[in-house]
């Protein structure tokens, strides 16, 4: 059962008592009123419970680096000191090969980027910039700070051998300090695990850049796994 913080109940009835005198004589309106302000604080700040999963973390590990074909959509957020933005994404990968779209809260277009570990070309207002640097190609168009060629594996929640980890109870990445070149200063935290096609795979996905004082914030709304 959701838990409901006694903060949010202290807050309910505060508001309830400051709105009686208003509608003191509208009880019909009264009531549906409160009834509504309830259901707004006890979504807001119920929890859900942790899954009763017991993972084998290095066969969840395998299970994850065999995936290198897949499909996410959700919501990506920048945050930096100088600038603060989001957007839709939808991002495909396909072994080394990957695309990437990148779309307004209308669904104008952003950005559309695609490439392998060769070569990435990027399209944006009609122009069109190309780099052998995926990152460095976000960044210099953008000013996003993205981990583009490392992000297709950290997003699943796998980690390489030298990596520093804290695993859950639950067998599968909490949180993720990747030990690589140009990598050493992100710190990349997991929630939100769902189950599919059955791998434990995460819906949120967190990355802090120490260096800059960057925040990458990833919600992913649908995960699709290709064969």
């Amino acid at each position: 059962m959701s838990l409901v913080c006694s903060y949010c109940l202290n807050r309910f009835f505060h508001l309830k008592s400051v709105i009686q005198t208003v509608l003191d004589s509208r009880p019909f309106i009264n009531q549906t009123l409160s009834a509504l302000i309830l259901t707004f604080f006890l979504t807001g700040c119920a929890t859900s419970p942790e899954p009763l999963v017991n993972l084998n973390s290095t066969a969840h590990q395998i299970s994850l680096n065999q995936q290198d074909s897949w499909l996410i959509k959700g919501k990506i957020g920048f945050k930096s000191t100088e600038k603060k933005q989001s957007a839709n994404f939808r991002w495909q990968q396909t072994q080394q090969q990957f695309q990437l779209n990148m779309t307004s809260i209308i669904g104008t277009s952003i950005l559309k980027m695609q490439g392998d570990e060769q070569s990435v070309t990027l399209i944006t207002d009609d122009d069109t910039y190309q780099d052998s640097d995926p990152s460095h190609l976000i960044w210099r168009v953008t000013g996003w700070q993205i981990p583009v060629e490392k992000l297709r594996i950290w997003i699943k929640g796998q980690h390489q051998k030298l990596d520093k980890v804290i695993i859950s109870k639950q067998g599968w990445v909490n949180q993720l300090q990747p030990i690589c070149n140009n990598c050493q200063n992100w710190i990349i935290n997991y929630d939100n695990y769902k189950l599919v096609n059955e791998i434990w795979l995460p819906h949120k996905v967190v990355l802090n850049n120490s260096l800059n004082n960057s925040q990458l914030l990833i919600r992913i709304n649908q995960w699709d796994l290709h064969e």
